[in-house]
């Protein structure tokens, strides 16, 4: 599934800004894109929308609340979700550490061609193709899911909601997940019971751990959530020669 792009920005809408291109830019690169001109509502819509990467704008004309107060509202709810702001040509540097302060991962200075704002968005974005313990090997682009038996990589099947499951805790790898938060990003509206979820959890078991019955991968908080003990890393990093499994 392509990662979700949130764009605010006031100038988004405004065909003589180069800004207004970037959502095109984006979709065309594979990503999935929603965009605000609106400072006001752009925090609900953070999470109702639920990005896997923020291009925020630094400073909102007219409007009462700016950039570095978004991003410090996210903040306090959302300490992962990459922030990349924009700022203006004749933006002073203490605007641009205030945005680092408020939680900000990096920023790009107008004007600016959208391919670097595109850049830097990969930069951000966790790799398409990670390997974990050189034992399970996951596509997010392609969703596949490759896992290492007897020393050979076997491709297994993933329906579309245990792949997204797979999804949420790899990308928030060592954070304890709460159950409530991680059914809101699998299932969104949907309500599902903590008996549904952990049956969905031992489904991924199954396809992962080399022993379900003592999971050393997908580890239960009981009484709290879910945490993903791996550590992903990209594909074949410190071993160039190896063919990627998936």
């Amino acid at each position: 599934m392509p990662f979700k792009i949130l764009v605010i920005d006031d100038e988004i809408h405004d065909r003589d800004n180069t800004i207004s291109g970037l959502p095109a830019l984006l979709e065309s690169a594979g990503y999935e894109v929603a965009t605000t001109a609106d400072s006001e509502t752009a925090y609900d819509l953070v999470f109702e929308y639920k990005p896997d990467l923020i291009v925020l704008d630094l400073f909102f004309d007219h409007q009462d609340i700016d950039g570095i107060e978004i991003c410090k509202a996210i903040r306090l709810e959302d300490d992962r979700t990459p922030i990349i702001l924009i700022t203006a040509i004749y933006t002073e540097t203490e605007d641009v550490l205030d945005g680092f302060k408020a939680g900000a991962d990096d920023y790009v200075r107008r004007p600016c061609d959208n391919r670097e704002i595109l850049a830097r968005i990969r930069a951000n974005l966790p790799p398409a193709i990670v390997e974990v313990d050189d034992r399970i090997c996951i596509d997010f682009n392609n969703r596949r899911v490759c896992v290492k038996d007897d020393q050979e990589w076997q491709e297994v099947y993933l329906q579309p909601l245990l792949f997204k499951l797979l999804q949420v805790l790899v990308l928030n790898a060592g954070r304890m997940m709460e159950s409530t938060r991680l059914k809101d990003r699998v299932w969104e509206n949907e309500d599902l019971s903590d008996d549904a979820l952990a049956v969905f959890i031992w489904r991924l078991r199954e396809k992962l751990e080399p022993d379900p019955h003592h999971p050393i991968y997908i580890e239960t908080i009981r009484g709290v959530g879910y945490r993903f003990n791996g550590r992903p890393t990209r594909a074949g990093q410190g071993t160039p020669q190896r063919r990627n499994p998936c």
